[in-house]
């Protein structure tokens, strides 16, 4: 794996239907960046989620402080309660392994091809294969919500392999 001096924050949100918004930033995440990315692509394009959509996110600081709670309740967001420390039940986790894959093997190959790999080159790679992302890859794990669920009450609570 080639490392590159880059640094580049993604945010992301998908539905069955397919992905609902993608964010590249350079900056850190803080609540006021959350609120930002969420006004910018969630709010636009929820609708792809069709009716009775619930968002999902962990349990990060920007995600749980008050002017982000304030944000969601102002916009009308569904925000679903959720565990802390359970990435086995958040599909979109699946999503980001999968993206930084594809990512990791486009760079490779452009630096094998002995090109100079800028900081544009590399937000235009991680774009490009997000863009790419097969939409049946949404559909399948927004679907595998319901076993997952099943599959860690069936385990007690405890963590399953997903």
């Amino acid at each position: 794996m080639v490392k590159h001096p880059y640094k580049v924050h993604v945010w992301g949100a998908f539905c069955r239907q397919g992905p609902i918004g993608v964010a590249l930033f350079t900056e850190n995440m803080n609540s006021a960046k959350y609120r930002e990315i969420l006004q910018s692509q969630l709010l636009p394009n929820a609708y792809h989620a069709g009716y009775g959509w619930n968002f999902q996110q962990d349990n990060a600081p920007m995600h749980t402080a008050k002017l982000t709670h304030q944000f969601f309740v102002i916009n009308n967001v569904p925000v679903i309660d959720w565990p802390a420390n359970s990435p086995d039940l958040n599909p979109i986790e699946n999503l980001w392994a999968i993206l930084k894959g594809n990512v990791e093997r486009r760079v490779n190959n452009w630096v094998m091809k002995k090109k100079s790999l800028g900081a544009n080159d590399f937000q235009g790679i991680i774009q490009q294969e997000w863009d790419n992302i097969d939409k049946n890859l949404f559909f399948s794990l927004a679907d595998s919500m319901s076993d997952r669920i099943n599959m860690v009450i069936e385990n007690n609570g405890y963590t399953i392999n997903y």
